[in-house]
């Protein structure tokens, strides 16, 4: 491994992970075999697959399926980590992991809080150099409380994003264990109930030392329309709402990470997680605040050997642009990004150029838009009718349609 193409040190508390580059929390960090590949693959740091405590009421064999049309991962049933397995899976990590920074990812089900702090002395004991608390899992008690809204299903235990959506619940948690232990804690969020910087604000107030964003949400996955009682997972024999994460919810990601940098400022540290899936991803996420990237999804499907390629790309877009550090990377979007009030818009109209327009009329059947005819064989825009929305510059196949702006469009 070429050492010096893995070094861009970034820190979370007084930990030095030597990049920003971590592993979430999953089922691709669920064995030490795992962590050791991931180690000699070059990444800053690893989260370690869910430990609960007590044992889930809901563990099951893991359903998944990677929906390529639509750039989803879908997850139903899926298994986490006892306590006593979460622990030695941090030991042995100690011991065989020297380069790797290894962040337990934790969850307490228990009525009082003393549970949780017991399991943060323990993993602290253990030897994990971050405590991840996890508040956002979508499945278990959320999909419960989503799904059984209208029944009179048993109560449950709330977990994950049924209490990661309370900052009180947060906070109080984050400082019982802030005072329990000594060694950083992330407060891993959840965008469920649209408040995910307010949670996150909460958490930084009670004593965390970073913030996750969250790599997925809950939804219901693409059905057949004739076939809409059968499952889409295999060996599964119900359809059921699943933990969807994947590249089309980069967007998502990207806003709750903005949102989160421009509540809590520039001095906490943000890991930004949700559809990365290559180095120009990861910047953009940087861009909108995030200090560290977590990745997910990808690992799932490619393993961790894509890192190198990213760090190789990462450290010449970095020389190009005149980077020295990935701190210099971050909140470079957070001033960009205006309201619709702040808007600038000026005027301007569609043009084809008739000898690259191939005559499909694609544009021509664009709903809102009555400026654009066949001529002919070709497209032909009026200016005066153009509002200048881009939306035929986006459909023609043959980028034969420009836009002609400023003082050229009042001509």
């Amino acid at each position: 491994m070429q050492e010096d193409l893995f070094l861009l040190p970034v820190k979370i508390g007084d930990v030095t992970l030597r990049n920003p580059f971590t592993v979430g929390s999953g089922p691709t960090v669920k064995n030490v075999e795992q962590l050791e590949l991931i180690e000699k693959c070059g990444w800053g740091a690893a989260s370690t697959k869910q430990t609960f405590n007590p044992r889930p009421y809901i563990n099951f064999d893991p359903r998944y399926r990677w929906l390529k049309k639509e750039k989803l991962h879908i997850f139903t049933a899926e298994r986490r980590l006892d306590m006593e397995t979460g622990l030695r899976l941090i030991e042995a990590a100690r011991k065989r992991c020297k380069e790797l920074v290894i962040i337990a990812n934790f969850s307490d089900n228990s009525v009082n809080i003393e549970g949780w702090e017991e399991g943060a002395r323990r993993f602290e004991a253990a030897g994990a150099q971050i405590l991840e608390l996890n508040f956002c899992c979508p499945n278990m008690s959320f999909s419960c409380d989503v799904s059984d809204k209208q029944t009179s299903a048993a109560p449950h235990p709330s977990s994950g994003a049924s209490m990661g959506q309370d900052e009180k619940a947060v906070a109080n948690v984050v400082r019982n264990l802030r005072k329990a232990i000594s060694i950083p804690i992330i407060a891993k969020i959840t965008p469920e109930g649209g408040r995910i910087a307010e949670v996150a604000k909460a958490a930084f107030e009670a004593g965390a030392s970073a913030v996750s964003s969250v790599a997925n949400r809950l939804g219901i996955p693409p059905v057949d329309i004739r076939h809409y009682r059968d499952p889409i997972y295999n060996l599964q024999g119900q359809n059921t709402m699943g933990c969807m994460s994947g590249p089309w919810i980069k967007p998502l990601s990207m806003r709750d990470v903005f949102e989160i940098r421009k509540l809590v400022g520039p001095g906490p540290h943000i890991n930004g997680t949700g559809g990365i899936a290559s180095m120009e991803d990861a910047v953009q996420m940087m861009m909108c605040g995030a200090d560290t990237i977590g990745v997910w999804t990808e690992t799932m499907l490619r393993g961790f050997g894509f890192l190198e390629k990213w760090m190789k790309s990462l450290k010449a877009y970095m020389q190009e642009m005149g980077f020295s550090t990935a701190r210099d990377m971050r909140d470079l979007l957070i001033s960009e990004i205006k309201s619709a009030a702040d808007l600038t818009l000026w005027p301007g109209y569609a043009e084809a150029d008739k000898a690259k327009c191939s005559g499909c009329g694609l544009c021509v059947e664009i709903g809102h838009c009555n400026a654009i005819v066949m001529t002919g064989d070709v497209a032909s825009i009026d200016p005066q009718l153009c509002k200048g929305c881009s939306t035929c510059i986006d459909i023609c196949p043959k980028q034969s349609i420009t836009m002609v702006e400023g003082d050229a469009a009042k001509k």
